[in-house]
């Protein structure tokens, strides 16, 4: 998948952050705005605000797009999952988000130094 694709993915799975992406990307390349940083700035404060207000709706669909993306079978999707998101929620420190990842994230999840 390439940054179109996965932004648009991006944006259908979370419509809340349509005003943001535009904004944060309008400066850069729009819709083919990077992934990784794109993610990690956009999604990770979401999720990170989710597990501390135990957003179940939101974790619940936060762990599916994880788990779309790392078993995808595109090895750009993989990375951007890893380092994009699971890295940084692992970094965030709340073991919460383990009950909300799929059997191919949380092993990523559980495996990854940090």
């Amino acid at each position: 998948m390439d940054e179109t694709k996965l932004n648009t993915l991006l944006l259908e799975r979370f419509p809340e952050l349509t005003g943001q992406f535009e904004e944060y990307t309008s400066w850069q390349d729009g819709i083919e705005t990077g992934c990784f940083l794109t993610f990690e700035d956009l999604l990770l404060p979401l999720a990170r605000q989710a597990l501390n207000a135990h957003d179940k709706d939101f974790l619940a669909r936060m762990g599916d797009f994880i788990e779309e993306l790392m078993t995808s079978d595109d090895e750009h999707a993989v990375n951007v999952a890893t380092v994009g998101l699971i890295e940084g929620l692992k970094a965030y420190g709340n073991p919460l988000i383990r009950s909300f990842l799929g059997p191919v994230s949380l092993e990523e999840f559980d495996t990854m130094a940090y």
